[in-house]
């Protein structure tokens, strides 16, 4: 798997990518928010992907994750919405824009979803494992 050279918003299930890598690093939530922010910061700053916007989105209220605008990284919060439905109809504004548009989530039912309105995802490791920082 490659990440694409083509300009893409990445629409990213916040909880559902943090909640993949709870358990490997046995550390808490916010630890595995923060460091993964932070790696996206960097990944957005990357010549190779500078060219991609990564929105992140949480399900619930607003909780300190730091800056919410970070390189090309948008964090946003779904208040009274879920984060699928809150994906689900960006990436069909998106991809009605004529904007190329991925879904990062392991939520089958939202992939389906997702397939039916001819935009593509990825599930959360696939996409994390296609990012590399490039050595200084």
């Amino acid at each position: 798997m490659y990440t694409t050279t083509k300009p893409t918003v990445y629409l990213i299930d916040g909880l559902n990518i943090v909640r993949s890598f709870l358990y490997e690093f046995s550390r808490s939530e916010e630890e595995v928010t923060d460091d993964f922010l932070d790696f996206l910061e960097a990944v957005s700053l990357d010549e190779r992907y500078q060219m991609h916007t990564y929105e992140v989105i949480f399900d619930g209220s607003f909780r300190p994750v730091g800056p919410l605008y970070r390189g090309g990284v948008h964090i946003s919060f779904t208040e009274g919405d879920s984060a699928d439905q809150i994906i689900c109809e960006r990436a069909d504004y998106l991809s009605q824009t004529g904007q190329r548009v991925i879904a990062v989530t392991d939520d089958r039912q939202l992939q389906d979803m997702l397939r039916e309105l001819g935009v593509k995802s990825l599930f959360c490791r696939k996409f994390y494992n296609s990012l590399k920082l490039s050595e200084k």
